[in-house]
């Protein structure tokens, strides 16, 4: 506690006000919804791509046939999931692998090699 003053006096350059905080809020989502927009996703400092569900199955859905495999690398947990398609049947095999904290913690090539296959 005795630092106290010294170190609020060292971070007060550092602290920015509502207003400074309003106009990187405003940036931010600009920079978001020209990376949306398909005129200004090109030239946008932040792209963003469209990957919400637009619609749900009804079963009329056509597949191609093959193996898929989806990748979740979360906080604590990385999910490999393969997929199989075959015409007349799905076939789903998973594995879920805890991330070792020295790797949640660690590095960007840290984390690549935790998935490299």
């Amino acid at each position: 506690m005795r630092y106290r003053a010294e170190v609020e006096e060292i971070i007060k350059p550092l602290t920015l006000s509502n207003e400074q905080l309003g106009e990187i809020e405003a940036l931010l989502l600009k920079s978001f919804n020209d990376g949306l927009r398909k005129d200004t996703n090109p030239v946008a400092p932040v792209k963003m791509f469209p990957t919400f569900v637009r619609d749900v199955p009804d079963g009329k859905e056509k597949y191609a046939e093959g193996k898929y495999m989806a990748l979740d690398l979360g906080g604590t947990n990385f999910r490999v999931l393969l997929l199989e398609l075959n015409a007349d049947q799905i076939h789903l095999d998973s594995e879920v692998y805890a991330v070792p904290e020295s790797i949640m913690h660690g590095t960007g090539d840290q984390v690549c090699s935790l998935i490299k296959l």
